[in-house]
């Protein structure tokens, strides 16, 4: 029970009691009808992120004009009953459904039931509810522009899996020289997608509590990291594969380490690219293989060397690219 008390958001509760307080007070003050649905609407109307509150306030609106004009005829020509309610229902629910409004249909029904009390709408009672939705909706809105900036947990994040891949480079550089891969599964990785698919969610959330200023950089980061973690991958099983260690092994082991200890978000990788060339220069001039295992792990070796090129490649051009968009 304490766990699932702790896991609670105070926040969101917080601002779903004082937002819902401050629309009754303010909905009172003015002397609307039915103060108390203003709380309602506010209550309903704050979500998680800004943009989520922003976008179902929008909505709302919507289909408050469309409840309004269906309830115009209905109730003037049927009366406030239980039936006509039961009318005007069907063909609100369709509409809504239809239109992909779930979010705002069960605020508009409050809101339809005034109408169906006083059996009509005039202009009074349509200024009345206009002004509650205004109030609980703009109160939510309001409300909910003060949260917690998840930045520094995005850069936490993002360092955590860094030393993640850096340890990963620093294992496969110490098993490319072995060929008894006991120990050395894939387990790794599944970290590493565990740590991505948090590091995702919180800059998305980033993304949606800011309006404004969207900053793509840190999901590019992300899927810069994603798909070099798949490239690493790869080379894990390609290196699963070797039984013989080449000569030519050793010099990328070395420089597999160097990777890893070099491999951080400032990096341009530009230094590591000139020297994977002069290694691959080096694989040229090497003598031939002489058996058939010597030429398979030698491929193998080949296949390894031009999948960490493509890995360097990507930060290369990630960093070009944010280079050319701070210039300009």
């Amino acid at each position: 029970m304490y766990q699932n008390i702790s896991k609670l958001n105070w926040l969101k509760i917080g601002k779903i009691v004082a937002g819902s307080v401050i629309a009754m007070l303010i909905s009172q003050i003015l002397n609307l009808d039915n103060f108390i649905s203003a709380g309602i609407i506010t209550f309903l109307t704050i979500q998680d992120t800004r943009q989520q509150t922003t976008t179902t306030a929008l909505q709302r609106v919507s289909a408050f004009i469309i409840m309004t004009v269906i309830c115009f005829p209905v109730f003037h020509f049927f009366g406030g009953n239980p039936l006509s309610f039961g009318l005007f229902f069907l063909i609100f629910l369709f509409i809504c459904f239809l239109f992909n409004l779930k979010d705002s249909i069960a605020v508009n029904t409050v809101i339809a039931t005034h109408y169906m009390i006083y059996g009509d709408v005039d202009f009074h009672i349509l200024k009345n509810e206009l002004l509650l939705l205004i109030i609980g909706a703009g109160i939510g809105i309001l409300i909910n522009s003060f949260m917690p900036d998840n930045k520094k947990k995005i850069i936490e994040k993002q360092k955590e899996v860094d030393i993640h891949i850096q340890q990963i480079f620093s294992r496969m550089s110490l098993y490319l020289l072995k060929s008894d891969k006991t120990g050395y599964d894939g387990s790794c990785f599944d970290e590493v997608d565990k740590i991505f698919k948090e590091l995702e969610n919180e800059i998305l959330l980033f993304m949606q509590n800011h309006y404004i200023d969207k900053d793509l950089y840190f999901m590019r980061y992300a899927e810069l990291r994603r798909r070099q973690a798949e490239v690493l991958r790869m080379m894990y099983r390609q290196v699963m594969r070797i039984t013989l260690i080449p000569e030519q092994a050793k010099t990328l082991s070395e420089f597999i380490k160097k990777v890893s200890i070099q491999y951080n978000e400032k990096n341009d990788s530009i230094a590591l690219l000139d020297e994977l060339e002069s290694i691959y220069q080096n694989y040229k001039n090497s003598p031939l293989p002489v058996t058939r295992e010597e030429f398979e792990n030698r491929a193998i070796l080949y296949s390894i060397l031009s999948d960490l090129y493509a890995l360097l490649q990507m930060k290369k051009q990630f960093y070009e690219s944010i280079t050319s968009k701070n210039k300009n």
